[in-house]
């Protein structure tokens, strides 16, 4: 069935066309998610297919894009760094988080020029599969926290409480499963959603900016932002795939001996897919193209729009496949097993959005 032909195109304003050298960073991901993620909807790769894939993931370099143009890099925009990523949710969201993870914790270290704090000075190898950062999601009071983790000595981006003062830091988190703190929830493949009811006081803690420093802005929104547009990257990419396949797959599948998508009602639920594809897609473009600084209310509406319309996406992709009985090995399958997760994580972030991060800290204690 021709599912891999892309039926949804892009209605962006004609003053969003991409350049030459943004059209070329989407392509190189799309080729590879194409050819190496998008498989694995399937199922599940074998380790020495996974490690080919990993390897080739690292060519893509999107260390060197992420690093500063003063280090040799290319000093990409969050934007653009968010249309690259979209094209990773070609395959299963959880693979594509995996080859991923730590890019929203590079850029907001890049921003405060906090790099140098990594123990690992290698920035290729936070992208490469050998360690990565781990995103660090507040709940509302930072009473606790959620950890999306990759491996389990790596070191992660996290808001901790100094007094009412919220501070980022990176924090090593160790000796902290099985002590009745933690509870973990395994995703497919080395991905693990950690809930952690206390903030450490005893783990090894960078702050990202020291007391002393001379920064503009505030790091635990600009944090916070980062993370909440990378989660919604992943799963705006995740929606326009599911939507491609169900045009087309609704174009194929026939009943009473024409299409399903000549049927009134399946036309008009293609209609809202559609609609929330693109709508989502531009929400994304907007707020990354934004300085995150100076308003976060679209952050934060953009934040619950995308996770309450992954969501409703994604089921209604497993209706059209005939309800969970019948959807199988088809792609929505694979997606409406970790979509809720990352949904989740989203409106988490949301809510320390409003929280944490809507008064500036610099006004605040002047």
């Amino acid at each position: 069935m021709p599912f891999r032909q892309p039926v949804v195109t892009d209605l962006a304003p004609g003053s969003w066309r991409l350049n030459g050298e943004q059209q070329g960073l989407v392509t190189a991901a799309r080729q590879f998610a194409r050819e190496r993620l998008e498989p694995l909807l399937g199922g599940a790769p074998d380790s020495a297919r996974w490690s080919e894939t990993v390897r080739l993931a690292a060519t893509l370099d999107l260390a060197t894009m992420i690093l500063p143009e003063p280090r040799g890099g290319m000093g990409i925009s969050r934007h653009d760094l968010a249309l690259v990523i979209e094209q990773f949710a070609a395959g299963p969201l959880e693979r594509a988080a995996e080859l991923t993870l730590s890019s929203a914790a590079l850029m907001t270290l890049r921003e405060y020029g906090a790099l140098d704090l990594l123990p690992d000075q290698t920035i290729q190898h936070y992208l490469d599969g050998t360690t990565s950062i781990a995103p660090g999601i507040p709940d509302v009071d930072a009473s606790g926290f959620w950890v999306l983790r990759q491996h389990a000595c790596s070191q992660a981006m996290m808001v901790r409480m100094d007094g009412e003062r919220p501070q980022l830091v990176l924090a090593t988190l160790t000796g902290r499963r099985g002590t009745g703190r933690c509870f973990s929830v395994a995703l497919p493949g080395p991905l693990s959603i950690e809930r952690y009811t206390t903030v450490p006081t005893g783990d090894t803690l960078l702050r990202v900016v020291s007391d002393d420093a001379t920064t503009e802005g505030n790091p635990v929104r600009q944090w916070l932002v980062d993370a909440a547009t990378y989660l919604a990257a992943l799963l705006s990419g995740a929606v326009k795939q599911g939507v491609n396949f169900a045009l087309a797959y609704s174009a194929y599948r026939q009943t009473f001996r024409k299409p399903i998508a000549a049927h009134q009602l399946v036309a008009v639920r293609l209609a809202d897919m559609l609609i929330s594809a693109h709508t989502i897609h531009l929400f994304l473009r907007s707020i990354a193209a934004q300085d995150p600084q100076t308003d976060i209310a679209p952050v934060r509406s953009m934040a619950h729009h995308v996770a309450t319309e992954a969501l409703d996406v994604t089921r209604e992709l497993v209706q059209l496949c005939g309800g969970h009985g019948y959807v199988g090995s088809m792609p929505p399958a694979a997606r409406f097993q970790t979509v809720h997760w990352f949904a989740m994580l989203l409106i988490k972030l949301e809510a320390g959005l409003g929280a944490l991060a809507a008064p500036d800290v610099h006004q605040r204690d002047s």
